[in-house]
């Protein structure tokens, strides 16, 4: 039987006020208060907003290349966010927003194109997503929000498009990464790893892509507009100081001023004094000069950003390797192998795709702020934002694999004594000569080992160890970026040498 409509598809507020009868159902009961003769089996199969599409607001799902409510210009997008342990919530993973067609898009105007006109408002339904429940159809839908970006994101999110649109106009869509752009990013979306597609150009195939906003922009919206009064931050520049510029060459710009002055120049130019005994001495130097009072920069905290100091010491040796993130033996375990998770269309292993590791190098940014040591005190030699390449996230992916494998069949604990008489413990987890990128070492303030035999060795306690699967205890340990690759990434000229007023090779 055809079912009367409860809302005018022509108005955006309808359908929102429509949409908010969602909230506090699961997906189970979306489709058990459903009274239509045609509702269909979703238990095994289906898209979640597809099912809201069908099941609630009653219009059939079609590939129409317009928003989903066209006389409105409204787009549905179901999406997860979780709660994290410290009670806060972000969004669990990005928005898909719609596939780039490589071979139209070069001819299309951002303000007329394919992907703002399915962008520009959103009715955004977040459903709270919980590890334990098993059946996806029993999560809660907890919030139905429309959202328009407001104009301040809206020159980076055009900016942002610009970047991709432009290296497709350049041959090089093959080559797009997320860590390219801020919010707007061009995310895989092939059906297997494998797939390719034609590119305008260029003879070189292309992986699918589509512009999704990234997670980090997600979490914003999350607890910013639709959990109003989360968070407040605060902005480094006025939208209008962005139009025609990348946020990267912006601010460039807004610290060129400091580059070549000690930090105590700095400080004296700034009218500030901060103590340096401070473990963020430099991180609260960098923010007074990007002109914000607090380390919560807003277009950082939209972006994924995080503000990483590479100091660049008198005596090399002293130069630190490049942590990413602590973590735990039995959570890395916990997550699936990647052979073990398979897409269910295609048959892919995605393992990796949902673990920790993955998700913090695809959704993470940095800006570098590159400082000198020399006899006198330290430089400040400039600033870089950067993201790891799709390619080297690859090499990374080898190293988690064999990590979770060398966990599953026991990691090798050497006990070693040094010429010197000092006792180490060598182990054959993936080591800083092994793939050039990535690398696991300790990160506690002393070591400690317990092997099976009972020997302990080390000059720390059972609390600066972590449990091994196999029952022995062995120093915690953290995800590294190797020091060398890091140097790599930088642009040439922060990597210089640099003695006040000149610099040399």
């Amino acid at each position: 039987m055809k079912i009367e409509i409860e809302y005018d598809d022509r108005q955006p507020s309808s359908i929102e006020a429509y949409a908010k009868l969602l909230v506090g159902k699961t997906f189970s009961q979306v489709i058990e208060d459903d009274k239509s003769s045609d509702t269909e089996d979703f238990t095994n199969k289906g898209d979640l907003g597809q099912l809201i599409e069908r099941h609630h607001f009653h219009y059939d799902c079609n590939s129409d290349s317009r928003a989903d409510f066209p006389e409105a210009g409204v787009e549905l997008k179901v999406t997860p966010f979780k709660e994290n342990k410290d009670g806060s919530y972000s969004a669990k993973e990005r928005l898909v927003l719609t596939k780039i067609n490589y071979m139209d898009i070069v001819n299309e105007a951002f303000e007329t194109g394919h992907f703002w006109s399915k962008s520009r408002l959103i009715l955004l339904i977040y459903y709270l997503y919980k590890k334990e429940t098993l059946k996806r159809f029993d999560y809660e839908i907890r919030y139905a929000h429309l959202f328009t970006p407001p104009s301040e994101d809206l020159v980076i999110i055009h900016n942002d498009y610009d970047i991709i649109v432009e290296k497709i106009r350049n041959g090089l869509a093959h080559e797009l990464s997320e860590s390219d752009t801020m919010y707007l990013a061009a995310c895989t979306k092939g059906a297997k790893a494998t797939d390719r597609t034609k590119q305008p150009y260029s003879d070189v195939p292309a992986k699918p892509r589509a512009f999704s906003f990234k997670t980090s922009y997600m979490t914003y919206v999350l607890n910013n507009f639709i959990i109003p009064g989360k968070d407040t931050y605060e902005a480094v520049f006025e939208a209008d100081e962005l139009v025609g510029r990348t946020f990267e060459d912006a601010i460039k710009d807004k610290l060129r001023q400091y580059i070549g002055l000690y930090e105590d120049e700095i400080e004296k130019r700034l009218g500030i004094e901060i103590n340096k005994e401070n473990k963020s001495y430099e991180a609260v130097l960098a923010c007074r000069m990007l002109g914000v009072e607090s380390n919560r920069v807003e277009e950082f905290v939209k972006a994924g950003i995080i503000t990483k100091i590479i100091r660049f010491r008198k005596e090399k040796g002293k130069n630190q390797e490049f942590r990413l993130e602590d973590f735990k033996f039995a959570e890395l375990m916990a997550e699936a192998f990647d052979e073990d998770v398979l897409d269910e269309e295609t048959g892919e292993p995605i393992g990796w795709e949902s673990s920790e590791l993955f998700s913090l190098l695809r959704d993470r940014k940095y800006f570098f702020l590159i400082f000198w040591e020399d006899e006198n005190g330290t430089i400040f030699k400039g600033c870089q934002v950067w993201g790891m390449s799709d390619s080297d996230m690859e090499v990374v992916r080898e190293a988690w694999n064999r990590t979770k494998r060398i966990l599953r069949y026991g990691v090798e604990l050497t006990k070693v004594i040094q010429k010197n008489g000092k006792v180490i413990v060598e182990n054959n987890l993936p080591g800083i000569s092994d793939n050039g990128i990535f690398h696991i070492r300790p990160h506690a303030s002393k070591a400690y080992y317990e092997l099976k035999t009972g020997e302990t060795f080390g000059s720390g306690s059972i609390s600066d160890s972590d449990l091994l699967p196999n029952g022995e205890r062995m120093t915690k340990q953290a995800y590294w970026l190797n020091r060398s690759y890091i140097e790599e990434q930088l642009d040439p000229d922060l990597v210089k040498k640099y003695n006040k007023g000149k610099e040399k090779d």
